[in-house]
């Protein structure tokens, strides 16, 4: 039977809930594959015309809430497709500016490709494709393996601006509570509220908020939040559900984290890490041990981790 066609939708009128689910259903998602596939997630989302506005990687799948900005495709000029092309492809990359005819001969386009490029880099399903297979021959090469990581193309299910985004962003941030995994959404490293407890502003820019929260303004990822909380102890049948303890606890706090809060969390990182100190030192001892089980941080919501450095001018 023919694959059915995919619908798409500008951003002006929504965007993409995409799923994708590991081959046989296996769990194969451990803790150094969801690094590596958020590191992924983040570079492409940086090089692609999308905006990434929630996520939550699992064991067996993977759920983003993606938009396309084909609009700001079509208006890039050429410099800034290719430093794009560049940052996933290296400096010297050379994008395809023409098509082979029965022949052999190649035909070259009139614009150099730029046409070409524009569709490629302001496609989801080109976008899509690149993460999955770029994640895929990591893992293939990393555990000596061959054949397919992902049971089929992805699904993608079209999502309205306004409430309907909001509903299902939140559904994604509440998959590891309603499989029992945590009791907040931001104990569980791999989705979006958990990333935000984790990481300074300044690393979590390419995730883009929702036209919704984007007009709430300051207090946007609060009040989201507490919208979240709220949703999850909804109690349906067969899943778990945030409980009313909780509950009562993020409301006293109108949806925001305390500092000793971002602090667990962040002290969660350092026990779980390879070593402790400047983003360069843990990179680089990470490097060398050609392991990267959790990204190195510097700083917590402006906070400073004590490097070295600290310790040595305050001993």
């Amino acid at each position: 039977m023919a694959r059915a066609s995919r619908i798409y939708v500008s951003n002006e009128h929504g965007s993409y809930h995409i799923i994708s689910r590991v081959v046989g259903k296996q769990f194969l998602l451990r803790d150094q594959e969801k690094e590596q596939y958020l590191s992924i997630l983040e570079s492409l989302s940086q090089a692609f015309f999308v905006q990434v506005h929630s996520f939550c990687i699992m064991d067996n799948h993977v759920h983003l809430l993606i938009t396309s900005l084909e609009d700001q495709a079509k208006k890039a000029d050429w410099n800034e497709l290719l430093r794009r092309y560049r940052s996933m492809y290296g400096p010297e990359a050379v994008p395809p500016s023409g098509s082979i005819d029965f022949d052999g001969e190649e035909i070259p386009d009139s614009d150099y490709g730029m046409e070409r490029l524009r569709v490629r880099l302001g496609s989801i399903s080109r976008f899509m494709q690149e993460l999955q297979q770029t994640f895929s021959r990591w893992y293939n090469k990393r555990n000596n393996r061959i054949g397919y990581f992902w049971s089929s193309r992805f699904k993608s299910i079209l999502v309205s601006k306004g409430e309907s985004q909001l509903v299902c962003s939140s559904y994604i941030d509440l998959n590891p509570i309603r499989a029992g995994i945590v009791r907040k959404p931001e104990e569980y490293r791999w989705c979006t509220l958990g990333y935000l407890a984790r990481n300074s502003k300044k690393d979590q820019s390419w995730i883009s908020p929702i036209p919704l929260l984007k007009e709430k303004g300051e207090g946007s990822w609060d009040w989201y939040r507490l919208f979240v909380y709220y949703a999850g102890a909804i109690e349906r049948p067969g899943t778990a559900s945030i409980s009313v303890e909780v509950i009562d606890e993020i409301t006293q706090l109108q949806g925001r984290l305390n500092l000793s809060t971002k602090l667990r969390y962040r002290v969660t990182n350092l026990s779980e890490g390879l070593a402790i100190g400047t983003q360069s030192f843990v990179e680089s001892i990470q490097t060398r041990l050609k392991r990267k089980f959790i990204r190195a941080r510097e700083c917590l919501q402006g906070i400073p981790f004590y490097t070295t450095r600290n310790l040595a001018h305050s001993s």
